[in-house]
């Protein structure tokens, strides 16, 4: 296998507010549709030595905590110490802790600092008492547990210290029952991607913030955009912390409202209008959102991967930032995503890549989702309509908008 050949994908872990508190990182040596079990040791070692090593565990996840899938035979082994002890959870499966030293090595990385969770929960009982005074945490896979069972699975872990993670939450109703259940922790598709179940009216930051969109999409004057900010004074904190985030690409910190609009250019306005709209009526914490990590994440992708396909066009490169951003706004906005787009005078190219997954922008878009769902057998089907990319360039395309999504959550501490 090339060591190259690799891509990492990373799936929110989010508390009960729904803010993100970890990612689980997902990675996989080929696009094939399978990976063999004896590869296990091989892919772990990879992604380590590629994401972690040789660029950086900040670049990959940031502040947050770090769930990693490892077997048996990586725990035993002396490459655990390529990984910060505080801000990693080693995964395993229950099938892969039961013998005596397995068990044994979960208590001494413990007592060094490392946190170990049992994956894909889903019930069996063998040697449980055995087990769980080994681990921090335990996943109960929602997926595979009938939602009956469930409750009687949580009364079964509770007189254990172990941290409960409600795993593979795809559905509102699902999310309502590990809640109901005092479940702390979360992770699922639900989370990344919302289920739009009714449509609703956009709230009024929000409203404010599409007009102001659209101003700059029009290259309306300064001044009028400076004033629809002045009647949403909170929009205009919300716009100065990110902008004074690493991830603008500003050398000085920006003091006003007028001397930001001035200072960032239409370009970047209309970049940080766009991530704005993930945090309008949100709190202190709205940069957390897991929903705006995946829009950002979306958006720098798509701009890397139309700088590697396009011989760096700009004008396709912005378009392909503003496709990957706005691909989340009928989830946020709770709207169909006509009725947002009726809102914004866009390029036809986005408006068919977003609406129809067509032409080159839609393609781009479709890979980003394949990447987030782990979809290898689509991933490779798109890659060979792309052309000038290949499996080898996504890792580092991969990583590259991660840092720069995670560099947004940073603002939240200046």
């Amino acid at each position: 296998m090339n060591n190259q050949e690799v891509y990492v994908a990373r799936q929110p872990i989010v508390d009960l507010n729904q803010e993100l508190v970890g990612f689980e990182l997902l990675f996989r040596p080929t696009a094939t549709d399978s990976v063999q079990v004896d590869d296990d040791m091989l892919a772990t070692s990879t992604v380590i030595s590629n994401a972690f090593t040789e660029i950086g565990l900040d670049q990959v996840i940031g502040d947050v905590d770090g769930y990693i899938n490892v077997d048996a035979d990586f725990l035993l082994s002396d490459l655990i110490d390529a990984l910060p002890p505080g801000q990693i959870v080693l995964e395993l499966r229950e099938q892969r802790i039961v013998d005596e030293a397995t068990i044994e090595r979960c208590h001494e990385l413990r007592r060094h600092g490392y946190r170990v969770a049992l994956d894909d929960f889903v019930g069996n009982f063998r040697g449980l008492d055995e087990l769980l005074p080994a681990v921090d945490m335990v996943k109960i896979d929602f997926e595979r547990i009938d939602s009956l069972l469930v409750p009687e699975i949580v009364k079964l872990l509770r007189p254990h210290s172990a941290k409960l993670i409600a795993q593979k939450i795809e559905t509102p109703e699902q999310f309502a029952q590990a809640k109901a259940l005092g479940i702390d922790l979360f992770q699922g598709f639900h989370f990344a991607k919302p289920q739009l179940l009714t449509a609703k009216r956009a709230k009024p930051a929000e409203l404010a913030l599409l007009r102001l969109l659209q101003l700059a999409l029009d290259d309306s004057e300064t001044h009028e955009l400076e004033l629809e900010f002045k009647r949403h004074p909170t929009l205009a904190v919300n716009l100065m912390r990110l902008v004074n985030s690493a991830a603008s690409g500003l050398r000085q910190k920006i003091t006003s409202l007028r001397h930001a609009l001035v200072l960032l250019g239409r370009r970047r306005l209309k970049i940080w209008l766009q991530l704005l709209l993930y945090t309008a009526d949100r709190g202190n914490r709205s940069l957390g959102s897991p929903l705006l990590q995946t829009a950002a994440v979306r958006g720098k992708l798509m701009e890397l991967i139309a700088m590697k396909n396009a011989s760096g066009q700009p004008v396709l490169q912005e378009l392909a930032f503003m496709t990957g951003i706005l691909s989340l706004m009928d989830v946020l906005l709770k709207l169909p995503l006509e009725e947002v787009l009726k809102q914004l005078n866009l390029a036809e190219p986005v408006q068919a890549a977003l609406m129809r997954r067509e032409g080159e922008l839609g393609a781009m878009l479709t890979l980003t989702e394949q990447l987030e769902q782990e979809d290898r057998a689509g991933i490779a089907t798109t890659l060979a309509t792309l052309g000038n990319i290949g499996l080898a360039d996504l890792a580092p395309l991969q990583l590259a908008s991660y840092q720069w999504a995670n560099e947004l959550v940073e603002a939240q501490g200046d």
